[in-house]
């Protein structure tokens, strides 16, 4: 951690439900939330033969839940309540419409929705598939049972791969409850050691933990990994050479290039929202100062300057901003400057937007620019947590307290989640090895990711844009 050694869902939907086009929209911020309540029957096959097919038949349904469960945003309806009616559903679907009953379904019967409601569904999700020429094709269907409309419908054809298939309906479902892109295609970097005594290295993993791959290796520590705002590049630190400096990876084809030439420290990058430029943190002689420079090479230019340490700066998404941390009035505080005419450009002016606690650090925004969440010490519990306020400073929040240190939160890209580490032993206030965790954007439903490694630090949940990141 650079900086330290540097320093020393059915919910109430704005109130009632609305119908007709309206967009049901979940709101994890509205006080009135709570969980949509789903169910998620077996798909059933139309003579679809194969691993594969077998594979979506017996799996499809558990994993869909297990995906909706893990965005906080559903609770999932136990099978054993709606077996014997989706039996019957089923039978008299196919009686009337044949195998094929779900193509053309595009509503519940209203029989079909009194009995759904009466089992406390709030949400249906039904599946099925076929072999068309040989080839795989599933056909998913969400349904809002409260107000019978249908949300989702997606045909997948010459389907390969279970997984990637069951996780892209998922955030369909996720985007049509939220209005925001799902998660379940996204990625997370992040630095670890497989053993004590170790380099650190830059790892990456799906959204949740798994899918595990180290991207930096060698015995120099690896530091301060961050997305690009496109999914395929990450910038981080690297002491390989004995001197720190930036380089970018990229995830397309393996390869990596040194972004910085100027000796002396060189961390903490951060892309711009565009992509076309890396702000990060650059030592001057006695001082450290915040640069930047274009991510495809080129000469960098100072864009803050102050009397103590500036580091670790962050743009908002909106471009209009960038948040840093300075030590200008002794211990590190997060500081936010206004950027004149976008990336490039010098910061006109700036303001200090933290007072309280001993020592703030590692700032990030919410995909909106409407939050800012960052790591704090507060000095009278000997505790880091994480909390968040308004751009302005304004409606500090704590998201975490009494389990340990809570340190370098970073956003989902859909703005719901916040991931973090944490070295917590259970939930007890108990230290231990720093691990990877996630929570709620109102800090709500935090739990351990498990990744098989020694330690995990400083993560970073990768943007909305995922096409590139293979």
């Amino acid at each position: 951690m650079m900086l330290r050694l540097m320093f020393s869902m059915l919910i109430m939907i704005a109130g009632s439900v609305a119908h007709g086009s309206q967009p049901l929209i979940v709101n994890i911020d509205n006080p009135s939330f709570r969980k949509v309540l789903v169910a998620t029957p077996a798909i059933t096959n139309n003579q679809a033969t194969g691993a594969l097919a077998e594979t979506f038949q017996s799996k499809t349904h558990t994993k869909l839940a297990e995906l909706l469960t893990f965005s906080g945003f559903f609770n999932v309806v136990a099978s054993q309540a709606y077996e014997d009616y989706m039996g019957k559903m089923i039978g008299e679907r196919q009686s009337k419409d044949g195998k094929a009953w779900l193509t053309d379904m595009i509503k519940l019967s209203g029989p079909e929705t009194v009995q759904w409601r009466t089992l406390g569904v709030e949400s249906l999700t039904l599946g099925s598939m076929e072999s068309k020429e040989g080839k795989l094709t599933v056909t998913l269907k969400t349904f809002d049972v409260t107000r019978n409309k249908q949300l989702v419908a997606k045909e997948f054809t010459d389907v390969k791969d279970f997984t990637t298939t069951v996780r892209r309906y998922a955030d369909f479902v996720l985007e049509a409850y939220t209005g925001k892109p799902g998660i379940f295609s996204s990625k997370l970097t992040f630095v670890g050691r497989r053993e004590k005594g170790s380099a650190k290295q830059i790892f990456i993993s799906d959204y949740d933990g798994s899918n595990l791959k180290q991207i930096t290796t060698g015995e120099e520590p690896h530091l301060s990994p961050a997305w690009s705002p496109d999914g395929r590049y990450i910038a981080y630190t690297s002491f390989e050479g004995g001197n720190p400096h930036i380089y970018i990876y990229d995830t397309q084809d393996g390869s990596k290039r040194r972004l910085t030439q100027t000796r002396g420290l060189n961390s903490g990058a951060n892309w711009s929202p565009d992509g076309t430029y890396i702000a990060y943190t650059a030592s001057n002689g006695g001082d450290t100062d915040i640069y930047v420079l274009p991510s495809k090479g080129g000469k960098r230019k100072l864009l803050i300057k102050g009397s103590g340490l500036d580091v670790d700066p962050k743009y908002s998404p909106d471009g209009k901003y960038i948040a840093f941390v300075s030590g200008r009035y002794g211990n590190p505080h997060i500081f936010v400057g206004t950027l004149a005419n976008g990336s490039e450009s010098r910061v006109v002016r700036d303001k200090r937007l933290t007072y309280a606690g001993w020592y703030n650090s590692t700032p990030a925004w919410s995909p909106e620019s409407d939050k800012i969440i960052f790591g704090g010490y507060d000095k009278d519990i000997d505790r880091y947590d994480i909390f968040i306020m308004n751009p302005d400073g304004s409606q500090l929040e704590r998201l975490t307290l009494k389990t340990g240190d809570n340190e370098s939160p970073s956003w989902s890209p859909n703005g719901q989640m916040i991931a973090f580490q944490s070295n917590r032993i259970g939930q007890s206030n108990s230290k231990g090895e720093p691990g990877l965790f996630i929570m709620n954007r109102d800090g709500s439903g935090q739990k351990r990711l498990e990744i098989p490694l020694f330690e995990v630090q400083t993560p970073h949940w990768s943007g909305p844009r995922q096409d590139l990141v293979q």
